[in-house]
């Protein structure tokens, strides 16, 4: 009896869930329909997702929330944060309902695109194939620059790469496990930042990528 009351409460959860990620996407689209981001709307976003509390602390909407509330920090929204705002926006707005519902699937806005990237003392994990060449190179030019590659997120980790070829195992297996884990723990944080290849690509000295 009682597992049937949490199963059912648990449904009613993700079915709210599903609903505010609806009406977020469509909010989203709205602001954007006129190619303007303006401030009054950019408040408007910030409250919304403070009311709608369940959606600001979960995928996609705590990602939002977290650079809504960057840009508003200091009461001045510069052009460029508006930008920032506009592109993060386009971004949700990439993938479709069903696809944002799902906690392993990633679109452009899971990935910091502004962080730089540097080796020496930091540790990296390495997800998906690689454009550059197989993990072990990529693995080796990190190591040659002072940096440590580990097989596994732990809170030491300051950096997830996602290889540019993807992975057969992005939803179902490792690779998606990898990249939740480092999101739930930049919800806790954590400063990990994950990034895409050829992000971290063009952070290599030129003599290790020739």
């Amino acid at each position: 009896m009682a597992s049937n009351f949490f199963a059912r409460q648990g449904a009613a959860f993700k079915n709210d869930l599903n609903r505010s990620l609806g009406a977020l996407v469509g909010i989203a689209q709205g602001l954007l329909c006129d190619g303007v981001l303006n401030d009054d709307e950019i408040r408007f976003l910030d409250r919304w997702l403070v009311a709608n509390e369940s959606l600001s602390l979960t995928w996609p909407g705590d990602v939002l929330h977290a650079r809504v509330r960057a840009v508003l920090a200091d009461g001045v929204i510069a052009e460029e944060e508006r930008a920032y705002l506009v592109a993060t926006l386009q971004s949700l707005i990439g993938g479709s309902l069903e696809e944002l519902a799902e906690p392993t699937h990633v679109t452009a806005l899971a990935f910091d695109h502004t962080a730089e990237v540097t080796f020496e003392g930091r540790r990296f994990v390495l997800t998906g194939d690689f454009v550059f060449g197989p993990r072990k190179t990529c693995s080796r030019v990190i190591e040659l620059h002072g940096g440590e590659v580990a097989s596994s997120i732990t809170r030491k980790v300051d950096y997830v790469v996602v290889g540019g070829l993807g992975s057969p195992e992005w939803k179902h297996g490792s690779f998606g496990i990898k990249i939740e884990t480092a999101m739930q723990l930049r919800r806790d944080g954590l400063p990990i930042a994950l990034v895409q290849e050829d992000q971290w690509a063009n952070a290599i000295p030129r003599t290790a990528a020739a």
